[in-house]
């Protein structure tokens, strides 16, 4: 049971940087003429089992990159005199406007996360381009890559192709 949970954990980790990566890329391909839908994401039956590996082996790879990343963000934060936590607090209020009601941004600390945010966003930044060439080095794209791991949030037989092929590497 502790795997599972270390593999849901690695894989929604990985998806948070997934999306921030999903915005990079967006940003760097050209607008198409006309507005399209997103593409509809693969179904167990059009993921090769070599995918399934190369997804898996950059998930493995992509990790201590996100943790290096938020190792250098939580330093960042803390030199500002703001604990992890409370900017963690402060986020969520930014975020979602119900829980700007519970939690008091004061101006100071206001000021402090307009100053810290450049820091934040290159450590993104580079953290981003790190697991861009890692997955790519895995021999898939970042957009496929991106695909398979959102379709496997939704389908449970690719989701649980991605688990094995973890556990296997993980023993």
């Amino acid at each position: 049971m502790k795997f599972f949970k270390s593999i849901n954990i690695a894989l929604i980790a990985i998806l948070f940087g997934a999306g921030s990566l999903f915005a990079q890329v967006q940003q760097q391909t050209p607008p198409p003429q006309q507005q399209q839908e997103m593409p509809d994401l693969p179904s167990s039956d059009d993921v090769s089992d070599e995918e399934i590996e190369q997804v898996a082996n950059a998930i493995n790879e992509l990790g201590p990159i996100q943790v290096e990343a938020q190792e250098k963000m939580a330093e960042a934060v803390e030199k500002e005199d703001i604990t992890f936590e409370r900017f963690q607090q402060m986020m969520m209020a930014m975020q979602n406007p119900q829980a700007a009601d519970q939690v008091d941004v004061t101006d100071e600390e206001m000021e402090k996360l307009q100053t810290l945010q450049p820091a934040l966003m290159e450590i993104q930044s580079e953290a981003d381009e790190k697991m861009m060439e890692k997955i790519e080095s895995n021999g898939i794209s970042v957009e496929r890559y991106q695909n398979i791991v959102m379709a496997a949030q939704q389908d449970q037989e690719l989701r649980s192709r991605v688990e094995a092929l973890l556990e296997d590497e993980e023993e």
